[in-house]
């Protein structure tokens, strides 16, 4: 009799702790953690070197030119306060959210009037077609109110008014390739070197200018 009362004693613990496992992995409060990478990059063409802070930490080795990008950073997932500083110790502040195990890119950019902000994209680091370069095409001038177009060498566009914050898709282009790209309706045609755009790698590819023929591509290599 007492070896059956024990028994049952550990069968009813035992479902009890199953039970409570089981809601625990089905709630739907509880917070995924773990890490997430971003790279920081300065895009205000108006401002002056930046130091990089994410959780009131220094993460940056040495200030952001105009252009300049760290490499992936690793970061804890989830709401994080993303802050550039520069050198007049003028704050530009975010609170970003991470989602664990994916990458992004994030910007320091400003509008016509010089009042900046940051802005964050997710980037895709998946395999690449044999033989091409994949990319994606940020406009980070606010310059233009009709877009940038961007084509392949052979005249076959494939980014249409592309405006000012906007991120295109991915796309997959012959490794090799020149790329055109201008404003919409501007004659002035720019020119990406095929020969920056190398099979299996993945690129970001910005733009700035405050002008259609200071209009400019900046190509960041992720992988």
């Amino acid at each position: 009799m007492k070896i059956f009362t024990k028994l049952s004693k550990l069968f009813f613990l035992f479902a009890v702790i199953i039970y409570f496992s089981s809601c625990k992995k089905h709630d739907p409060d509880v917070i995924v953690k773990g890490e997430a990478r971003v790279k920081m990059i300065n895009a205000a063409q108006t401002e002056t070197d930046q130091d990089v802070y994410i959780d009131g930490e220094k993460r940056s080795i040495s200030a952001l030119a105009f252009s300049e990008t760290t490499d992936y950073l690793k970061i804890s997932s989830g709401s994080r306060s993303v802050k550039f500083i520069g050198s007049t110790n003028l704050e530009t502040e975010a609170t970003l959210n991470f989602t664990p195990s994916i990458t992004y890119s994030t910007f320091l950019v400003n509008d016509r009037n010089g009042v900046r902000e940051i802005v964050s994209y997710e980037d895709n680091l998946s395999n690449t077609e044999s033989g091409k370069a994949k990319i994606k095409l940020i406009n980070l001038t606010p310059y233009f109110s009709t877009g940038i177009n961007v084509s392949v060498q052979a005249g076959t566009q494939f980014v249409n008014g592309l405006l000012y914050k906007e991120a295109s898709a991915y796309f997959s282009v012959d490794a090799g390739m020149n790329l055109r790209y201008n404003v919409v309706g501007s004659g002035s045609i720019k020119t990406i070197d095929g020969v920056n755009l190398e099979a299996g790698k993945i690129y970001t590819i910005w733009f700035s200018g405050n002008s259609s023929v200071a209009l400019e591509a900046h190509v960041i290599t992720d992988n």
